[in-house]
């Protein structure tokens, strides 16, 4: 090759060299791959040796020129490995790196000194750098990573570590060798070639796994609005209902008790009585309907006890088979012997009749397999993330519920309506039906999932924690009456006159004195002008300026042990929660007749004696 065709050659591979290297170099500042920045500091130590290696083949008289070119190639076999193990995630070889460095620069002294066979120097020279090539395809070819760029490099090396073995066999054949040294630097500059077009795959998998999570993103927050706007609508909902039924109750208060009074007052054999007692079974109806609206409302009062799942299947299958039409198959596969939970028995037992309810419903008269089924299972976060009522739920184990259907099935669209009590694929809404167990379901700190496809069917799964509650225990009293004439003096505190007109009348038949109020405050002022003179605080828990609770409070922080009766429509576990660790305070549910008003005085009474 003449040195105008060496010149010219030269011109154009070093002008590729400043090509790969700018462009590495540019979209490592844009992508901030590593492997990025080590390639260009590799393809920088290449063009040096190219340099060095072209001039002294110019002016062969620069020896010197051999050597920094070989170190410029050692350093280019490290910079390639280090850029592949980023590129692959593997661990930089450090050890590898320092046993090669330090053999080549052995080999390197070795071969200045002494010199007696340069083939074999050079050979024992690019031991080092193919040691550590070959160890970065063995990082290529060993990766899961399967794509066509990872695949051209690793051969395009593999041809480089076999020219660069070749090459001191066939120096003494100078046109061989040049081409086959020219043809090793174009294989360089493919090897740069191929570090962009992997960073270009890379950057499009980053963009495809960000495109994913912005995706899941975009649902994960969609399910957290719908979370949020179903719990907007049933914490509105809940405060309505609340306030209706406390105001229902008040009502329902007056008209159970003046009926239960003047029921008293009637003779035996009076025809009115069994008016009356129509009356008072209309009332208790409305009762039912108020602790249905509480209940979905979440503030019904629950008797939390110890609860056998299996034996609220058990107790309700009378009633389940009464419902679920013959030609419908009903299969129960219930497990024994599992850990209780604290809750309400009856009120499950209507989220299991619900439950069927709703699948006979499904079924729409033909014939198919309703099945129950009961267990204990670890949840995790996935199915939390999918099921209603869950956002105060935890990981762990809980037992579960589930009643699954043949039906028609139903689309994602209806799964995400049917807790809303105004939503009904009849058209025409029956009562809260599944929404009212919502409320149950809350109250137990539990939650459900729903499984359904279109022409598949449907599962509803109840989940509840076991003992997750502190059992209520009730506070048990003599329940004596009396026979003194004078019991003593009791403070009533209700911002309803017809409330305070009832129990005055119910109090002073029993042969006591009563002073009342219709709000808080105005209680206070007597409490502390003459408290120590009543025998017994009744205070409603809803009032104007102070509630009844806070009375309470007020009661104990200065120093009396007088018996207290709280009286509320629709928050009785909160009610018991404060009043928990009190032996002279005592709860009682609005509506109420006069025996049970009664009994709950007299007990109070009684306890207080036998704790003074």
């Amino acid at each position: 090759m003449s040195p105008e065709d060496l010149l010219y050659t030269v011109s154009i591979i070093l002008f590729l060299d400043l090509i790969i290297l700018v462009s590495l170099s540019y979209y490592f500042k844009k992508l901030s791959f590593q492997f990025l920045r080590f390639g260009t500091m590799a393809m920088a130590a290449e063009a040096v040796a190219q340099v060095a290696f072209f001039s002294w083949a110019a002016n062969q008289a620069l020896t010197p020129l051999i050597l920094v070119g070989s170190v410029a190639k050692f350093a280019y076999a490290i910079l390639i490995i280090v850029s592949l193990a980023h590129m692959m995630g593997r661990a930089i070889p450090f050890k590898l790196m320092t046993a090669c460095t330090l053999f080549f620069l052995v080999n390197a002294i070795y071969s200045r000194t002494v010199g007696d066979d340069i083939t074999l120097h050079w050979v024992l020279g690019e031991v080092g750098p193919v040691a550590l090539i070959c160890t970065g395809i063995y990082y290529l070819i060993s990766s899961k990573d399967s794509s066509l760029p990872i695949y051209l490099l690793s051969g395009v090396l593999a041809l480089h570590v076999i020219l660069k073995l070749a090459m001191p066999y066939i120096a003494s054949d100078v046109g061989l060798f040049s081409l086959s040294y020219l043809f090793s630097c174009l294989l360089v500059i493919v090897i740069g070639v191929l570090q962009l077009m992997i960073s270009s795959d890379q950057m499009m998998n980053s963009l495809q796994d960000k495109n994913t999570m912005l995706a899941n993103f975009r649902q994960e927050n969609k399910r957290l609005e719908l979370q949020f706007t179903q719990a907007q609508k049933l914490e509105s909902l809940g405060v309505k209902a609340g306030g209706i039924a406390h105001d229902f109750n008040n009502m329902l208060t007056s008209i159970l008790g003046y009926a239960s009074l003047a029921m008293k007052k009637l003779p035996a054999s009076s025809d009115v009585r069994k008016d009356l007692y129509m009356v008072m079974s209309g009332a208790r109806q409305a009762v039912d309907l108020t602790s249905q609206m509480l209940i979905y409302a979440g503030k019904g009062a629950i008797e939390f006890e110890s609860v056998d799942i299996a034996k609220v299947v058990d107790n309700m299958s009378s009633l389940i088979n009464s419902i679920v039409p013959r030609k419908i198959r009903l299969v129960q596969k219930v497990t024994r012997d599992l850990p209780r939970l604290k809750g309400d028995q009856v009120q499950l037992g209507q989220v299991l009749m619900n439950l069927v309810a709703n699948a006979v419903d499904a079924l729409d008269q033909e014939a198919g397999t309703i099945q129950i089924t009961t267990g204990l299972t670890e949840v995790d976060g996935g199915r939390l993330r999918q099921s209603f009522f869950a956002s105060e739920a935890e990981v762990g184990a809980y037992l579960y519920l589930s009643v699954k259907d043949s039906g028609s099935g139903m689309d994602t669209e209806q799964v995400s309506k049917i807790f809303d009590p105004f939503y009904s694929e009849k058209g025409v809404s029956k009562g809260l039906g599944l929404s009212s167990i919502s409320g149950i379901v809350r109250q137990h700190g539990g939650f459900i999932h729903v499984q359904s496809n279109l022409g598949e069917g449907s599962e509803f799964t109840v989940y509840f924690p076991a003992l997750s509650y502190s059992e209520v225990v009730p506070k048990q009293g003599s329940q004596f009456r009396s026979s003194s004439q004078n019991k003593g003096e009791i403070l009533l505190a209700d911002d309803d006159p017809r409330i305070r007109s009832l129990i005055q009348s119910i109090l002073e038949s029993d042969h006591f004195e009563l002073t009342s109020t219709e709000d808080g405050k105005e209680a206070m002022k007597m409490v502390t002008q003459d408290g120590p003179n009543y025998v017994l605080f009744l205070l409603d828990c809803t009032m104007p300026k102070m509630s009844g609770t806070e009375v309470y409070r007020q009661i104990r922080a200065q120093g009396l042990t007088t018996p207290v009766i709280l009286i509320s429509g629709y928050h009785q576990e909160q009610v018991i929660s404060n009043i928990s660790n009190d032996p002279n305070a005592h709860f009682i549910k609005k509506p109420f007749n006069v025996d049970e008003l009664l009994d709950q005085v007299d007990r109070a009474l009684s306890e207080q004696i036998l704790t003074s």
